[in-house]
């Protein structure tokens, strides 16, 4: 039986149907299962992969004797690869992982072998604990081989990425890649690696955690949807919203019953004022994943946007009664009673917004301060007296005003704040009793006399102006605080 014949395809220089066929055929033989079948696949595959790798390292050095034969410049470094060691292109889609055929059941080898076979199946693949049996083994743990395990690794992931959120954190977890990437600590090509490292900060930190989850036991073709998916997602951060677009309809006609393709199909619909595509796709989800709150919310935000404000509104209020102090939810339910005339509801609800977040959206402001301006010009719109709407907009008397804000000042910062300005109005009357002076007029003619021959001595200069500071920052910050008082008692 030929090495092609073993691999189960016709000979060919494509890389990636050989891998697939690696793959395919790994899964009937596996190394524990089947030790002599796996020797004989491995010995075919690695005999093959090498043969190719020498047919690009000729090529390679025949493109370098063209250039020469053109008299180009090209300073080619001395050949430093003996026989026995093989030639890794750095375009090479698939890493030298397998060694010399004089090694070919190594470590490293078998640990990624086993990862082929892991991420071969699918329902596995999604499995936290398989991967951590897999990581637990004892090459991983080898001080001398742990950079190249770790690189290994690396680039196989790079090629199998169709992954859960978690299994990405795990993975990071083990080997710490971001650190590596981000500093350089590799023999990777720089190129491959900038790349990698943008997709994989991607996959750790702001992508969505994707529900692979949703499609164990379907009959369906994983890799090509998850892909699309995937590709659809990261056009999407990328702000390539046409892109992104094909991407979610490809995947939707491979499974029409995952959330995250409606998802996403909803909010590119819905950046792009199309409430009336988005909501088809929001109403779907929040059918296939009633606890999916995010999609709750969008949907509500297109009800929204639809001028369906009472819809808006029951779902607001079912998802506030889930999450009393969701400032997002919060927001949103009070544009809608705005939009319904509620405006003392909606009122509530944005002093709400403003108490959990005070230096949180400035649109809440604007609306409150819509909604105090309509309350006050036109009272006549709300069943209440002038004098209510006066109470409820906090429009106290100067003296409440004074009595309310003494009563918010049981603070330390502001008790302090008036011991201070007690203590050194005082101490300063005492200093003007000596010459017979006001406090004002002493401390004026102290500071302003110092360089004259009727300054006063050193020590009641030194101790003037440090009491006139200590006064001057104490009635400062009660000022201040005076004032924001006002203003919310105002807004």
């Amino acid at each position: 039986m030929t090495q092609w014949e073993i691999l189960g395809i016709e000979p060919t220089d494509d890389l990636s149907v050989i891998k697939k066929a690696y793959s395919r055929q790994l899964k009937n033989h596996h190394p524990e299962d089947d030790p002599e079948g796996y020797q004989n696949l491995r010995e075919a595959y690695d005999s093959i992969t090498k043969m190719l790798k020498q047919q690009k390292r000729a090529e390679k050095e025949a493109a370098f004797s063209t250039a020469d034969d053109a008299e180009m410049e090209v300073d080619i470094p001395e050949e430093t690869i003996t026989e026995d060691e093989e030639y890794v292109p750095a375009t090479s889609l698939f890493p030298d992982h397998i060694g010399s055929l004089h090694e070919p059941l190594s470590d490293v080898a078998l640990l990624l072998d086993q990862a082929e076979v892991l991420y071969g199946d699918f329902e596995a693949r999604l499995n936290e604990g398989r991967w951590m049996d897999l990581l637990d083994q004892d090459v991983l743990w080898n001080m001398e081989l742990q950079q190249r395990v770790s690189e290994e690794m690396l680039l196989f992931i790079w090629h199998h990425c169709l992954l859960p959120k978690r299994i990405w954190i795990l993975l990071e977890n083990q080997f710490g890649w971001q650190q590596m990437l981000k500093e350089g600590n590799h023999s990777l090509d720089e190129e491959d690696a900038e790349h990698f490292y943008r997709f994989y900060e991607r996959r750790i930190g702001y992508f969505p955690a994707l529900r692979y989850d949703w499609t164990i036991g379907v009959d369906m073709d994983h890799e090509s949807f998850f892909h699309a998916l995937e590709s659809a997602y990261d056009e999407w951060f990328k702000g390539d919203f046409e892109a992104s677009e094909a991407y979610a309809k490809t995947a939707l006609s491979l499974f029409d019953r995952h959330p995250d393709v409606h998802k996403l199909l909803g909010q590119l619909h819905l950046h792009q004022g199309r409430v009336k595509h988005a909501l088809p796709h929001l109403v779907e989800v929040t059918k296939l994943d009633p606890d999916d709150l995010d999609a709750q919310l969008s949907s509500a935000r297109a009800l929204y946007e639809d001028g369906a404000y009472e819809e808006s509104a029951a779902v607001l209020a079912y998802l506030i009664e889930l999450e009393p102090e969701n400032t997002d939810f919060l927001n949103l339910y009070g544009k809608v009673l705005f939009k319904q005339k509620k405006l003392v509801e909606a009122r509530r609800v944005f002093k709400q917004v403003k108490h959990i977040d005070p230096i949180g959206d400035s649109e809440v402001l604007v609306y409150l301060a819509n909604i105090h301006r309509i309350m006050r010009n036109d009272p006549g719109k709300f069943d209440s007296t002038t004098k209510d709407i006066e109470a409820e907009l906090y429009l106290l008397s100067p003296g409440k005003k004074f009595a309310v804000f003494l009563w918010s000042q049981f603070r330390w910062g502001m008790i302090f704040s008036c011991i201070f300005l007690f203590v050194s109005w005082h101490q300063l009357g005492n200093l003007a009793e000596e010459i017979h002076m006001n406090r004002v007029g002493f401390t004026l003619v102290t500071i302003f006399s110092m360089g004259s021959e009727y300054r006063q001595p050193t020590s009641t200069i030194i101790w003037t102006i440090i009491w006139t500071a200590i006064l001057l920052l104490s009635l400062r910050k009660i000022v201040k605080r005076w004032n924001r008082v006002r203003r919310s008692l105002v807004g």
